[in-house]
């Protein structure tokens, strides 16, 4: 393809770095980082713009999406597989499956005994702002299903133009699935982009950015995926160990979370003690920290009679 000009300047639609493309007379062409410059040109087109992803060393911009590769999952809940129970659960961490709907976390595999009317389904919630989107605005999936790579354009749509989510049309439509992304009903702060299987789904990887221009998948690595998650949820295992001295006593304890989370978490707490029946009644809890407190309903004052509580899960998903 040849330039409709000497040179081009590309931002990328996701923002970051800009470069001036130049085409020699040779037929080859040649990218500048021109970034500190002003923007000059005119409007690139849709094959201006892939010419340069593969001229600017195989440009990668950011997946909007967290927790996307699907083999080596942040999966805190610790289950093997989740199936739907009207309650829209959460399995790996930050997403959620519809009712009915089973996901094998060793295969990675989407399944239901129906898959009629979108009722199997995977989804993820972010807030339009956290990501500068707008409804309306481009955005492209890179999805890897069934060993096959998708990298469809869609734009967000408003879940409220449509009475019911099942008439909110397709964003991307295949032989094995749909996506559709769009807004919450009655709450366009927020959006959902949603896998729903046709078939049993195995899927590798999903990948969104802003824009036209579908870039490599590139995994940000279990870490990077971890600290990104423990913002939505954390599941925070307790060794405490009480010698009541007295029946039905209170105790208080306090503890950090993993990491600052996104809210000021929910508490929810799991799990009996080590010897001794006793109550748990979560408190309070902080972006940094929570509170519970506990009555022991026995009195001991040996190892074997130790109280140790299970687990609380901090809740601050979308």
């Amino acid at each position: 393809m040849a330039l409709k000009t000497d040179y081009k300047d590309y931002i990328p639609p996701s923002g970051g770095r800009k470069y001036k493309i130049t085409a020699n007379s040779d037929g080859s062409s040649s990218v500048e980082d021109i970034t500190q410059y002003q923007q000059v040109g005119d409007t690139w087109g849709a094959e201006d713009i892939n010419q340069v992803n593969k001229l600017v060393n195989g440009a990668v911009y950011p997946n909007l999406g967290t927790n996307t590769n699907f083999p080596n999952p942040v999966n805190q809940r610790g289950a093997t597989s989740y199936t739907g129970d009207g309650t829209s659960p959460y399995c790996i961490d930050r997403w959620r499956i519809s009712n009915g709907t089973t996901y094998t976390v060793g295969t990675f595999t989407l399944s239901a005994a129906t898959y009629a009317n979108r009722a199997c389904g995977m989804w993820q919630s972010n807030e339009m702002r956290a990501h500068q989107l707008s409804i309306g605005d481009d955005v492209t999936v890179s999805i890897y299903a069934n060993g096959k790579l998708h990298t469809p354009t869609m734009k967000v749509i408003d879940r409220d133009l449509y009475d019911a989510f099942a008439n909110v049309p397709a964003s991307y439509d295949c032989d094995d699935f749909e996506i559709v992304l769009c807004t919450y009903a009655r709450d366009n702060t927020m959006y959902n982009l949603g896998i729903y299987p046709k078939k049993p789904l195995n899927v590798n990887y999903i990948k969104w950015e802003k824009g036209s221009v579908a870039t490599p998948y590139a995994p940000k690595g279990y870490g990077a995926e971890l600290a990104e998650c423990l913002r939505y949820f954390q599941r925070v295992h307790a060794d405490w160990r009480i010698y009541p001295t007295l029946k039905d006593m209170l105790y208080r304890f306090s503890q950090s979370t993993l990491q600052v989370m996104r809210i000021k978490p929910t508490i929810s707490a799991h799990g009996t003690p080590y010897t001794f029946g006793c109550t748990i009644n979560a408190l309070d809890a902080q972006p940094m920290a929570f509170t519970v407190e506990t009555k022991i309903t026995e009195q001991g004052q040996n190892a074997a009679a130790a109280s140790m509580l299970g687990y609380f899960d901090l809740s601050a998903d979308l």
